[in-house]
């Protein structure tokens, strides 16, 4: 491991634990070999380490920490990266997963430009690694600024940090501003991210609470219905998605940015066994 810059991966744990499978695939599946997860479970009751336990003492670094009482989103961070080894910092949401390559291919984007912050495109696809047919965040193939927007967002689990070139200081966090956001942070403190165009982060969609448990509903009700057809789920989430919070106005064709080894990187991905 001589010469290589060490990264450490990101993930918060605010409620729900319903895909830290499909975040724990995506860490053991890198190809990159200087890595380390720092996850930091911000629920208040100590739900992640038990389901994590048996690969904590493994090969790949995995660290859990539980935080008695949940923090604010800007405290957790703070938290977070005080605890980072790493000269590089990658977030990974709970709820998304990565390609296979997206640790090796990032890095050596960001070494190559010397740029402090990057951003990769992505995907949206559904908690088994399927592709959605609702489109994708292309950014052109070549250095671009970062097209943030709050009903566009980019996904925080696309993001890496140059530790020693870019350090948020979270200190200018405004204390009277219930609501942080911490791209929008990031980028009124400074920070200018270059995009690649390879997609490397799938994304799930994002519905609110009541939306969510129509749909549910409304599968159940048709897998009642229809005992046979093992295609429904996906078919309703693809019909709703287009209205999920982090995809409005997002209507291009997937061909443009997703290729072969995207395909293939998600088949190994569903065929982990762990």
């Amino acid at each position: 491991m001589a010469g290589l810059k060490k990264i450490s991966v990101v993930s918060v744990l605010e409620k729900g634990m319903r895909f830290y499978l499909t975040a724990l695939k995506s860490f053991l599946y890198q190809t990159y070999i200087d890595v380390e997860w720092i996850i930091v479970d911000n629920t208040g009751h100590n739900v992640l380490k038990n389901k994590l336990q048996r690969y904590l003492d493994g090969s790949r670094k995995i660290y859990v920490y539980a935080n008695e009482k949940p923090l604010k989103e800007k405290d957790v961070l703070q938290q977070a990266f005080s605890l980072c080894n790493g000269e590089f910092i990658a977030f990974l949401d709970l709820r998304d997963f990565w390609t296979k390559d997206k640790l090796s291919k990032q890095i050596a984007f960001m070494l190559r430009y010397m740029t402090p912050i990057s951003h990769t495109s992505y995907a949206f696809a559904d908690d088994k690694c399927n592709l959605l047919s609702i489109g994708c965040y292309h950014s052109l193939r070549e250095l671009n600024m970062l097209n943030y927007s709050l009903k566009n967002p980019v996904s925080n689990s696309t993001i890496m940090i140059n530790k020693e070139r870019f350090m948020p200081d979270f200190s200018r966090y405004e204390e009277d501003n219930p609501d942080f956001d911490f791209m929008m942070f990031l980028l009124k403190h400074g920070a200018v991210s270059s995009g690649m165009s390879e997609v490397m982060t799938l994304c799930r969609p994002i519905f609110d609470e009541e939306r969510q448990s129509k749909i549910d509903a409304m599968v159940q009700q048709l897998l009642l219905e229809n005992p046979e057809d093992k295609t429904i789920g996906q078919r309703v989430l693809e019909y709703h998605a287009g209205s999920a919070l982090n995809v409005q106005g997002l209507k291009l064709d997937p061909s443009i940015c997703i290729g072969y080894d995207v395909v293939l990187s998600l088949k190994k991905l569903k065929e982990i066994q762990i």
